[in-house]
């Protein structure tokens, strides 16, 4: 809840959230598996803060165990950072607040810098994207047909009387072809060696794009799993937008302040039709 608790801070630490702002804090609170009692908690305490930073960073900082506060400190100066970077833009509210809990959660500078070197490294994760040059493609595409070739001649070659020429290719088809003595042709084994020439081709081209493969298939699991969060996050702002709006109407009958309430089920919805449009686009890309 702490930690929870600090991401809402840097939500709230300038006047105005964006609404990717809020996407990125709920796909951080996705992470730790929030019951919807604890998020509703954590509304309330954005709407009306009961602790500042710097006690729940020490709360943070009174786990047991190094590994734990480490794991507890690193991750959520990474939350932080996402957050303060999903619309694009370091602003001087939020950068003031992630260097002030960086420091209160003893992180120093270096550390932070990698964070922020992390972040701006597109595609770390994955295997870097080739620059394939036309004489490269050429390449390839020349080198496949050439297996694609020497394949069925070295069959034809190692079969029969060895060697190429018309008689030599003539017994190399017969032996190839199936059937005895004399049930043997030569449009069998031709068509045989076609089919060997046309196998060997293929696998040629497979084994030359599998690396462009294998980083595509990194990137079609990234995707599914980022639209599984999308979509469990989308989940639980719709039950948030509905628990504020219950919020509004019992305080509206008791006559209190629901300006607040109005302005976060607002940027919740808001958000919502971010989350919708990011949802599509992965979907896009994924076919």
């Amino acid at each position: 809840m702490a930690y929870a608790k600090i991401l809402s801070l840097m939500l709230t630490a300038t006047p105005h959230p964006e609404s990717a702002v809020v996407v990125a804090f709920y796909r951080a609170m996705q992470e730790l598996n929030l019951k919807e009692r604890d998020r509703r908690a954590v509304l309330e305490f954005m709407l009306s803060p009961d602790a500042e930073a710097g006690t729940l960073c020490s709360i943070l900082m009174e786990a047991q165990g190094e590994e734990e506060r480490n794991l507890l400190r690193f991750t959520l100066l990474e939350d932080l950072y996402g957050m303060l970077m999903a619309d694009h833009y370091e602003g001087d509210e939020e950068t003031a607040f992630l260097i002030r809990t960086a420091k209160k959660l003893a992180i120093r500078q270096e550390h932070l810098d990698q964070v922020r070197l992390m972040y701006e490294s597109e595609n770390a994760y994955l295997p870097a994207m080739p620059q394939r040059t036309l004489g490269h493609k050429v390449f390839r595409q020349t080198l496949a047909g050439v297996v694609g070739l020497w394949v069925p001649l070295g069959m034809v070659a190692g079969s029969g009387e060895h060697g190429l020429s018309p008689k030599e290719i003539s017994s190399g088809l017969k032996a190839l072809s199936p059937g005895r003595g004399r049930n043997r042709s030569i449009l069998p084994g031709f068509l045989i060696t076609l089919a060997a020439g046309a196998a060997a081709w293929q696998t040629a081209r497979w084994l030359f794009s599998l690396p462009d493969r294998r980083r595509e298939w990194m990137l079609h699991r990234l995707r599914k799993a980022a639209v599984n969060q999308l979509q469990q996050v989308d989940k639980d702002m719709v039950k948030d937008a509905q628990m504020l709006q219950r919020q509004i109407g019992k305080r509206a009958k008791d006559f209190l302040e629901t300006d607040s309430w109005q302005e976060l089920l607002a940027l919740l919805r808001r958000s919502q039709a971010i989350v919708s449009v990011m949802i599509r686009d992965l979907r896009t890309q994924q076919s």
